[in-house]
């Protein structure tokens, strides 16, 4: 009995620590746009939505973010499920969106506001890796022509969408959403974001979140197979980021030891293009330095 019970406290730990990521990397992703609460309470009993994003205005500049750009135009909860969501499920990521919106109604009452118009209030995006045919029709879900394989619309008074990660396709467009993905799904998406330029806007923040769920992920007691693949994965990346931490340090290191041996030359009144050549440091950074330590 204890070893089953063990079993099940280590799945529910690992559904935990990939739950956390996926709030943590939605966020990370949408807080240059607007204000992002995770773990939102709603109600007095404390019902929480995983995401709560609120755009900072109406035009939003994050084409790069693909699909997910296309989901964000307005208010919009999202609900990430690490394993298939069910009806049961489902239903109750319904219930918390409407205690969101019964808040919103409240909120305005007591300001003496207006009531809210119904595209005011907000939308809410299920995000599940597989979902049978059965509960999308037995939803009256649609597929939606805009966002394309994989993404579903309930009857527009749901206000509700679905996104089946595991029926996306491989397109930058859809890189975001399938970083939350399972098994292959997840695994390719971590090449594609690994094959981005250095530059590009998201990538390190993404491959720093992911190694921190390795992290998470080794500190359980009973890894499951799947996540003993992606820690697998995930280690080169890793390895890549401490030694680039460590590469940084050596590099501020140097700097540092550099401007000690300047401002030492520039104690002894040794001219700026002297210490220069001495030390690297270019004339303006010399003559900021000289400011800020010899005054």
């Amino acid at each position: 009995m204890q070893y089953y019970q063990s079993i099940l406290v280590s799945r529910y730990m690992t559904i935990f620590a990939h739950d956390e990521f996926a709030k943590g990397f939605l966020e990370a992703l949408l807080s240059p746009f607007g204000k992002v609460e995770p773990s939102s309470k709603i109600a007095a009993e404390v019902r929480e939505v995983d995401v709560y994003f609120i755009p900072s205005g109406p035009d939003l500049d994050c084409t790069d973010l693909g699909l997910l750009a296309q989901c964000v135009t307005s208010l919009v909860v999202f609900e990430p499920f690490r394993n298939s969501v069910s009806v049961s499920d489902i239903r109750a990521c319904l219930s918390k969106l409407y205690d969101l919106h019964a808040k919103i109604y409240r909120e305005a009452k007591r300001k003496k506001q207006p009531e809210p118009k119904d595209d005011g209030l907000p939308v809410l995006w299920i995000l599940t890796p597989t979902l049978s045919d059965n509960i999308l029709i037995s939803l009256g879900a649609n597929l939606d022509a805009k966002g394309g394989e994989g993404v579903y619309l309930l009857p527009l008074a749901y206000k509700t969408g679905i996104i089946v990660i595991h029926r996306l396709p491989r397109t930058p467009e859809t890189l975001w959403f399938r970083i939350l993905g399972r098994d292959g799904v997840q695994r390719r998406a971590i090449e594609d974001v690994t094959a981005l330029p250095q530059g590009h806007p998201y990538r390190q923040n993404t491959l720093d979140l992911l190694s921190n769920l390795k992290v998470t992920l080794e500190s359980q007691e009973n890894i499951q197979p799947e996540d003993r693949d992606l820690i697998m994965q995930l280690s080169p990346l890793y390895l890549e980021k401490i030694q680039a931490a460590e590469e940084k340090g050596k590099q501020e290191g140097e700097q540092q030891k550099q401007r000690e041996i300047a401002l030492n030359l520039l104690r002894k009144n040794i001219s700026l293009e002297t210490i220069s050549e001495a030390t690297g440091l270019t004339v303006s950074e010399l003559e900021g330095f000289a400011k800020d330590q010899l005054r």
